[in-house]
This record gives C-alpha cells, sequence and structure tokens, in this order.
C-alpha cells in the first residue's frame, strides 16, 4: 500500500487512528483471511499490523471503527489503488508476454450472492436465482497475469454493456479487448473503434450483418468485410466496418467481430488462439469466489458489503502481484503462478503470528501449479442450475447483401467511409 503514503483522510475532523494506509492494509489482510466470521478476520489483521508504521502509533481496536474510516476514505482511496494496480499491470504484462503487441483484456459479468437481509434486497435486488440478493460485477482482466484492470459492482440487474461503455475510456492504448456474446451492439463496437481500441468479439444469431453495402473487391470479400448498421441508427450514423472471423467447423464453429480489418495483423489462426485466452478472466472468477471464498459476502449491509467487495478484489490483485513478483524473482516462469497456494500461504501468514517479508516471499516463490497433462476439459463442479438459468446455443450471425435501398441510403456516408 505505498501507493497511499501520502493520502490523508480528507473527511475526518479529528487525527484519526484509521489513516488511508492503515485502513486499507487491514481490509486487504481480512479479505484473504479464512476465518468465517467478519469480527475474527478484523482480530487477525490486527494482530497481524500491530501498529500503522506510517503514524508510528497503534490502530484502531473495533472492527466497527475500521468500517466507518473505509467508508469515509472509499471515494478518495479507491481511485489511487486502481491507478497504481493499472501501472503494475502493465508492466507485469510486460515481463510475461515481452514479444506480445497487444495488452489482452478480457471483459465479462458476474453475479456475488449476498446475506438475506432487507437492506440487500432493496439496494441491490434479487436476479436470476429468485433467492439471495446478489451484486452485479463487470470485471476486466488481463489473461496472461489474471490481474484486475478495471471493474464496476451494481445492483442485481445491472448491465454489464453500460458498465463497459463506462470503463472503456480507461482502458490502455496498446488494448485488444476479448468479450463473448454478451457485449454485443453497435454502441459497444462504436465507441471502442472510435477511440481507436481493437476488439475481438464472439457473436451469435442475435446479430445481423450487411454485406455488398458498397462496391467491394475480391479483397475486401476474401477478408470477411461486413457492416454493422441497425435501421435505428441509419440516420445518425454511418455504417461500421467490421471483419467477421470464422474459426472452426460444423457444432464447433466460432464467429468472431473484430474492427482489424487487415487479415496481416490479425490473421485467422492467431485470432482464434487469441479468443481462447478470453477464459483467463473465467479463471478470475473461479479463483475469486470458490478459491478464495468469496462465493458470498458476509456484510449484512449493503454499504458494508460493497466495501467488503472491493476489499476483496483489491487483495486478490495484491496476492497475485506478489506472487508473480516472488516466481520472476526466483527465475521460475511466472505462468505457473498457484493462486490457491498462495492464498494458503497468506492465510497461514495473518492467522499466526507475523514473520519476516523474506519468509513470506520465500513462501510465494514455491506457489506452482503442476504440471501434469490435462487429458479431458475441466468441467464446472459448482454452478446451480436454476429454472431461471439461461441455456446458451450461439447460432450463427446473421449476414444478408444489402439491399438496393439500403445502397443508396449509404451513399450520404460515402466521404466518412472513404476516409
Amino acid at each position: 500500500m505505498h501507493c497511499l503514503v501520502s493520502v490523508i483522510d480528507p473527511s475526518a475532523k479529528r487525527r484519526v487512528r484509521w489513516t488511508p494506509q492503515a485502513a486499507s492494509t487491514a481490509a486487504v489482510l481480512m479479505a484473504l483471511d479464512g476465518e468465517r466470521t467478519l469480527e475474527g478476520r478484523f482480530q487477525h489483521a490486527r494482530r497481524c499490523m500491530k501498529y500503522d508504521y506510517r503514524a508510528r502509533r497503534r490502530t484502531g481496536a473495533t472492527y466497527n471503527g475500521l468500517l466507518k474510516a473505509l467508508e469515509r476514505q472509499q471515494d478518495t482511496v479507491l481511485p489511487v489503488v486502481k491507478s497504481a494496480l493499472r501501472g503494475h499491470v502493465q508492466r507485469r504484462r510486460r515481463q510475461i508476454d515481452p514479444t506480445g503487441r497487444w495488452c489482452l483484456l478480457a471483459v465479462d459479468g458476474s453475479k456475488e450472492d449476498l446475506p438475506r437481509t432487507q437492506d440487500h434486497e432493496t439496494v441491490f435486488g434479487i436476479a436470476d436465482n429468485g433467492i439471495y440478493p446478489q451484486a452485479f460485477i463487470t470485471a476486466i482482466v488481463e489473461v496472461h497475469t489474471g490481474l484486475l484492470w478495471d471493474w464496476r459492482i451494481d445492483g442485481a440487474r445491472a448491465s454489464e454493456k453500460h458498465h463497459l461503455l463506462d470503463m472503456i475510456p480507461d482502458l490502455p492504448d496498446d488494448t485488444l479487448l476479448l468479450a463473448d456474446a454478451g457485449f454485443v451492439g453497435l454502441p459497444i463496437w462504436e465507441k471502442l473503434h472510435a477511440q481507436g481500441t481493437p476488439f475481438l468479439i464472439r457473436v451469435g444469431g442475435n446479430v445481423h450483418l450487411l454485406t455488398d453495402l458498397w462496391p467491394q473487391t475480391q479483397i475486401q470479400q476474401k477478408r470477411g468485410i461486413v457492416y454493422s448498421w441497425p435501421y435505428a441508427a441509419r440516420r445518425t450514423s454511418p455504417p461500421l466496418r467490421l471483419r467477421l472471423i470464422k474459426v472452426g467447423s460444423g457444432r464447433k464453429a466460432v464467429y468472431l467481430l473484430t474492427n482489424v480489418l487487415d487479415p496481416r495483423q490479425l490473421p485467422k489462426n492467431a485470432a482464434g488462439a487469441i479468443y481462447r485466452k478470453r477464459w483467463g478472466v473465467e479463471v478470475f472468477y473461479r479463483t475469486f469466489k470458490r478459491t478464495l471464498g468469496c462465493v458470498k459476502l458476509l456484510s449484512r449491509a449493503a454499504r458494508r458489503a460493497r466495501i467488503e467487495f472491493e476489499w476483496a478484489l483489491v487483495a486478490m490483485a495484491i496476492m497475485t502481484l506478489l506472487g508473480i513478483d516472488a516466481l520472476v524473482k526466483r527465475r521460475r516462469n511466472p505462468r505457473r503462478f498457484s493462486p490457491a497456494q498462495a492464498i494458503r500461504v497468506f492465510r497461514d501468514a495473518v492467522q499466526r503470528e507475523p514473520s519476516s517479508w523474506h519468509t513470506l516471499q520465500r513462501a510465494l516463490g514455491q506457489c506452482l501449479t503442476d504440471t501434469y497433462t490435462r487429458r479431458r476439459s475441466k468441467q464446472s463442479r459448482h454452478r446451480i442450475v436454476t429454472t431461471n438459468t439461461p441455456t446458451i446455443r450461439l447460432r450463427p450471425p446473421v449476414v444478408r447483401a444489402a439491399t438496393a435501398k439500403e445502397q443508396l441510403y449509404a451513399l450520404r456516408y460515402t466521404e466518412h467511409m472513404a476516409a
């Protein structure tokens, strides 16, 4: 938490014991602890910290005081922490993938169960499970490292598309955004394209595309050039020129849409290999929920549940950063970092008497995944299928030739498309 050394508590009316750095450190330690109660986690974190070394005095003595400090400081502290994490993501990504042209970021949404309280039902609401209140999160994850780039937390019926539209301006310049079929639609594609951000998104039968909107050469037809131009947008915006890539064949065919029109920059085989790395965001959610134990939050008040959720995400990112750094220093492959083993190392350090930093680093340097060869694909053992759980079977996108009327109407945008 060195990024918070110079951050002060702007809302405090007097000298506080829980400074931003101390409160954030305690929140991270609590998120990594495996104790079943929040009070038990707080006692372990306080014993582990002992002192706020920046202020050179003891920290606060109550969990309620810590939560009040986190609530008071969140608008000041979280933007600083997010900015610091993004810098670490860029540096670690270059260490793991030094020859990569793009920063591969994957986006996806998920839901987090909450205790059944009136406050949660009022603030967050009940979504597809029909039983528990839930919080909805949309996260952007760097696929090689599993590090968080950005996230949004909202009510149970929030839209992951709206979350992505809000996060697009903060994407790095060298991003290639990977997304599944939940992120289709001209508003998202236009905003990404206008910002100059390449994307690779899977599409299905709910996507309608046009060909031959303008006279095309044989080279353009071979490249799979298509246009997205919904009827409702034709009076206000020009068609968006895209490229449709079919990977695989038969029932296993996958259709990908990208704004990288030149196959030399993104060949078909490379596009398929890159899109398969989108699974990194699914692995992140599995690790966060099941391995870290955040499948259901513990806070019974909505404002405190949001704080618990935010700092659990930050703790996950910090743990991954420290683990990757420890492997790099020991000259081991950081792609083999095991979050499950790292969580056990941190929990042992938090619940027992605090050990030295070098001892912790040495233990993190041993957190490696197994080297066995998997003979069959993984299958989910934990997903609860309810009556409202959708079964998604993607059909090919609907691609048709433009009519003469559509071609005539597109002439008004000829200069724009030529540019």
